[in-house]
């Protein structure tokens, strides 16, 4: 910002110089002689109007919006115009909430501010440009919130420091402990619970790691459990010969490095590469199952490392990962929800397809696994089952359950591909109570057109608890 005289200092200045001007006037109606004598001191009366003007433009104060009036003498002239800037201004937050670290706001033009124990960061292009000074979110953000917890207008001025703090006034962090919730109602911004964030930091920062390679974000380095209860410097986050825990560290404790990450892969792009995962790993799983019966080889590159492929492990496999959909549609919500349909009906239609015995005219003769007979050894009858399951199979509606938690536009997409699964399993003799639910899940898919995505979902006629995230898309 350019070095310039604020406008209060301005007024001020030109409430001074107009005092002058009025005294030479009643100089000039006393008598003619007086202008001689004006001009003699001239050069006086400009060397007492700069003077007073450097006494002015030292001890410049605003008066903020809360009603609080700050002395700007400590700043620079960049600083005192960034403060300028953020007092007499206006922004909307978005939502706010509190961290491990501190508390976060969000600003409804995109930047987010953080105030910790240490410091305050913001991720605009102003502070990212000069980061050892408090931003104008920062000094508007930290006015608003003292505003909060002062009964009446200070009548002294408060002098401010660069890093935006008053310094006279409580730290507002301190003030903030357990009084977010109040504040936030107080100044109608909208508070994020921590439930409703969906993850945690380390998890975020897990699965921006994990879009960069094949792995779920859940079977990432399980070794990489870093938190920022302690904080770290920057040099305390080196891990030696280990540049992922090193990037994972400060991922962990530096804002910066992790608003870059978000913006370098952001939480929808996240979304759709873990449901794809997982949709590519349940489609591997299963052709290495096809592969190992027919031919008994075993895969050099199993898609989870230290289980097999015999049934028991495939059908343990595929439930974990119709269950990691599930969470994951509530986690990352309102991000991937068709990304998660389309996995889970994709996986559907491949288990609806194996309903057979898969030992069945296999090279090598091959009877058995381990003694067990064919309905234990197809995936469907272990799976879906049939009208010969006892309950406990019946009410484990696989995939269903799954279903129940998307959104009914984007069962919508799928209501073709469930309708041919339905008429398959009928000719397969599926479970009654899996035929009704799949049979309810077309109707509203059918309907979500005419519905429009805003409205809840009907109660399913199987009285299941489904339910999808009620935030929108």
């Amino acid at each position: 910002m350019p070095d310039t005289v604020l406008p209060a200092r301005a007024a001020r200045a030109g409430r001074s110089d107009t005092s002058n001007d009025s005294d030479r006037g009643e100089d000039d109606s006393s008598s003619e002689e007086s202008s001689s004598g004006r001009e003699e001191e001239d050069e006086d009366d400009d060397e007492e109007s700069s003077d007073v003007e450097q006494s002015e433009s030292n001890s410049a104060s605003v008066l903020a919006t809360s009603g609080i009036t700050y002395d700007l003498s400590q700043l620079d002239s960049e600083s005192e115009a960034r403060a300028f800037v953020g007092l007499t201004g206006r922004f909307d937050v978005v939502n706010c909430r509190s961290t491990p670290t501190g508390y976060d706001f969000q600003l409804s033009d995109q930047p987010q501010v953080h105030i910790g124990a240490d410091s305050s960061t913001c991720t605009c292009a102003v502070f990212q440009d000069r980061p050892d000074g408090a931003c104008q979110h920062i000094f508007w953000l930290v006015d608003q919130l003292h505003g909060c917890f002062l009964p009446t207008p200070r009548s002294t001025e408060v002098s401010l420091t660069p890093d935006g703090r008053p310094d006279r006034l409580p730290r507002i962090e301190d003030l903030l402990k357990g009084n977010l919730i109040s504040v936030a109602t107080q100044l109608k911004w909208q508070y994020l619970r921590e439930e409703e964030d969906g993850m945690t930091r380390t998890e975020k920062v897990r699965d921006i790691f994990s879009a960069f390679n094949r792995t779920l974000p859940e079977d990432t380095r399980r070794d990489l459990t870093e938190t920022t209860e302690q904080a770290r410097t920057a040099e305390e986050c080196v891990v030696q010969g280990d540049f992922e825990a090193t990037m994972f560290r400060l991922a962990m404790h530096d804002d910066g490095v992790f608003n870059s990450l978000c913006k370098a892969m952001p939480a929808g792009a996240c979304a759709a590469i873990y449901f794809d995962k997982v949709q590519e790993h349940s489609r591997r799983l299963l052709n290495d199952f096809d592969r190992y019966c027919a031919t008994g080889e075993l895969p050099t590159d199993p898609v989870s490392p230290g289980l097999g492929v015999e049934v028991n492990d495939v059908v343990a496999q595929l439930q974990r990962s119709v269950s990691r959909i599930e969470v994951n549609i509530a986690a990352r919500a309102p991000h991937g929800s068709e990304g998660a349909a389309e996995a889970l009906v994709s996986l559907l239609e491949s288990v609806v397809a194996r309903n057979n015995d898969p030992l069945e005219g296999n090279p090598l003769g091959r009877q058995s696994f381990h003694g067990e007979d064919e309905d234990q050894r197809n995936l469907y009858h272990l799976l879906i089952g049939s009208v010969e399951t006892d309950s406990e199979t019946d009410a484990r509606h696989f995939v269903l359950h799954a279903l129940d938690a998307l959104p009914p536009v984007d069962l919508h997409q799928c209501a073709n591909r469930l309708r041919g699964i339905l008429r398959k399993i009928e000719v397969n003799r599926a479970p009654k109570p899996y035929l009704l639910h799949l049979a309810s899940l077309i109707r509203i898919a059918e309907s979500a057109a005419a519905m429009g995505s805003g409205q809840k979902r009907p109660a399913a006629g199987n009285g299941n608890s489904g339910g999808y995230s009620k935030r929108t898309r």
